[in-house]
């Protein structure tokens, strides 16, 4: 297998780590982790009473030589970040549930969180043998909580924490 990441932007303080692809429940899923290098710069957006959408959007293809690469399944993963400043706490949503955190502690909490992602993307059985296959996964943490006052007139500015950065898992089956 090889992981190569196409990052968008070298100061960004996380990263997708760990990525694979298993037979989890009868699907092919990749599984991966998402890890908060430094801190400091989604604390300072959560201390500021910030609102984040972490997405993972990962697409699932198989190489065929001299032809096109088909397309063969899609999958996303989001959770809502929404900071409380005054409790000095940071709430975290997903499919998996509601979980609240401290500023004190939130690296922590959000790795030991992040970690084990998996997204279903086809049905094994749709992998054959002696294939080579690609998995293309974007990574982004958007503000949700602009006021429209402020992003309109200033349409050139980004408000992200981490713009969208691709990363490729190439594996052979």
């Amino acid at each position: 297998m090889l992981l190569r990441p196409i990052p968008a932007r070298a100061d960004g303080f996380a990263i997708l780590a760990d990525m694979g692809v298993d037979n989890r429940d009868g699907s092919a899923s990749i599984g991966f982790n998402i890890s908060i290098e430094d801190i400091a710069p989604l604390l300072d957006a959560m201390q500021s009473g910030g609102e984040f959408e972490v997405t993972c959007e990962a697409e699932l293809f198989r190489h065929r030589p001299a032809f096109w690469s088909s397309f063969m399944g899609k999958a996303v993963y989001t959770c809502q970040m929404i900071s409380n400043p005054m409790a000095r706490e940071c709430v975290v949503r997903d499919q998996r549930g509601t979980h609240t955190f401290p500023f004190n502690t939130l690296r922590d909490n959000l790795n030991d969180f992040w970690t084990g992602v998996s997204l279903p993307l086809v049905p094994w059985e749709q992998i054959e043998r002696n294939n080579l296959y690609k998995v293309r996964m974007a990574f982004k943490i958007l503000r949700t909580n602009m006021p429209q006052w402020i992003s309109k007139p200033l349409f050139f500015v980004t408000w992200d924490l981490i713009p969208e950065t691709e990363y490729e898992l190439t594996f052979e089956y």
